[in-house]
């Protein structure tokens, strides 16, 4: 008895798996991040730096970026721009702490989206259908449906949630003061 897999319907949208370069210097959100896009489907290499993330792009095709304005060694703008004079990658860029001018900045440079943080994984999955729609023509939704309810998922927006709370006191990272 032979097995064969059944055609798809002729207007089904066909799932692809994307791969992303994640750049993001605080650990816990790059891991954070890299597990939600992981249930998506998507295969993502992550990384804290922006010399990494270059020689990666040099040895891997990308599909997007995911970059983090704020980064150890440069800033996601220059990242971005090196990454482009290797082979142009639209990118999503984050930031917590960024003036208007710097995310003013970033749409002049050709970022697809700015995201501030703490993000918003329902914001961030819907900016990042919308840079599938746009480059790729689809399919919009990625392998899985939006925002499972994996432990996974759960406990990444327990930490952007987290995060939320600590930005307004101060600098990212940083609880708020004691009562």
């Amino acid at each position: 008895m032979a097995c064969f897999a059944r055609a798809p319907e002729r207007n089904a949208i066909m799932p692809q798996s994307f791969r992303i370069l994640l750049v993001e210097d605080d650990d816990s959100l790059r891991a954070c991040l890299g597990e939600y896009l992981t249930s998506q489907g998507w295969s993502v290499t992550a990384t804290a730096f922006a010399t990494e993330a270059l020689r990666l792009a040099e040895r891997q095709r990308f599909d997007f970026s995911l970059l983090d304005f704020h980064l150890p060694e440069t800033t996601g703008l220059e990242l971005f721009q090196q990454l482009a004079a290797l082979r142009p990658l639209p990118a999503i860029l984050m930031s917590g702490l960024a003036s208007a001018h710097e995310a003013a900045a970033a749409r002049e440079a050709g970022f697809f989206a700015f995201l501030r943080k703490p993000l918003e994984l329902e914001r961030l999955r819907q900016s990042l259908q919308n840079l599938i729609h746009s480059h790729f023509g689809g399919p919009v939704m990625p392998l899985h449906d939006p925002l499972p309810r994996s432990p996974n998922t759960m406990l990444c927006q327990q930490h952007l949630d987290q995060q939320r709370q600590w930005l307004p006191h101060g600098r990212r990272g940083t609880p708020p003061p004691a009562p």
